[in-house]
């Protein structure tokens, strides 16, 4: 059951807290629980499927998940959609999550862990920071970072796409949500230069694209 982002309703809320920079919440109803940052959905949840993926950007980025993946790093948490789909899909996989927020890290735990699967190893750093200490090598990526406003500028500057050059030895997917045809340029750009072939897919009706490349081996 997908997510209805123009008609979705909450029976119950989960979480509240409200800080000067945001409002965060936790929300409920008898087919979802989803997370809302400022209202605006972050991540939804099926009860019945966990493992389902809701939001049609997920569900493109899903399309182009490789064959396997062993070692995954996911660089941006929210409610863990992809988390729970990539659980499902390969349990035996070793799978770190990354987010410097450690209110969404510790809402995870208490409302979005996938019910089966392997359990991700979860990281309260800076994606940067994480990425310059890491010594793993990673056959999945994904990218999903973003500020108030969109996306951070560090998806749009090169020491990012050095430091993931550095960690990654296969695919990498990165969620836009460009500002300007500038900023989508921009990282197109970084990610052809630093990772290799990458190819971009808009989501019909939404401003997301992804970025889709495959490491390149110097």
């Amino acid at each position: 059951m997908d997510f209805n982002l123009q008609a979705y309703q909450a029976d119950h809320l989960l979480h509240l807290s409200v800080k000067p920079a945001r409002r965060l919440c936790v929300l409920e109803n008898a087919r979802h629980r989803w997370l809302e940052l400022d209202g605006v959905v972050q991540s939804a949840m099926s009860l019945s499927q966990p493992s389902h993926l809701c939001l049609p950007h997920q569900r493109s980025i899903a399309e182009r998940l490789p064959e396997r993946a062993g070692q995954i790093l996911e660089l941006g948490l929210g409610g863990g959609d992809l988390t729970r789909h990539l659980a499902a899909r390969w349990p035996e996989a070793r799978h770190d999550c990354v987010d410097l927020d450690d209110e969404i890290l510790t809402l995870f735990q208490q409302f979005f862990l996938p019910p089966t699967g392997g359990t991700p190893r979860l990281h309260h750093a800076d994606a940067l920071h994480f990425l310059l200490e890491s010594r793993e090598q990673y056959d999945l990526v994904l990218l999903d970072l973003f500020s108030q406003d969109g996306n951070p500028l560090l998806l749009f500057q090169t020491p990012l796409y050095r430091a993931l050059a550095q960690r990654l030895c296969g695919t990498l997917i990165v969620n836009l949500l460009p500002r300007t045809r500038l900023e989508q340029d921009q990282a197109l750009k970084l990610a052809r230069e630093w990772i290799g072939p990458t190819t971009t897919h808009g989501v019909p009706g939404y401003r997301n694209v992804i970025l889709h490349a495959t490491r390149q081996q110097a």
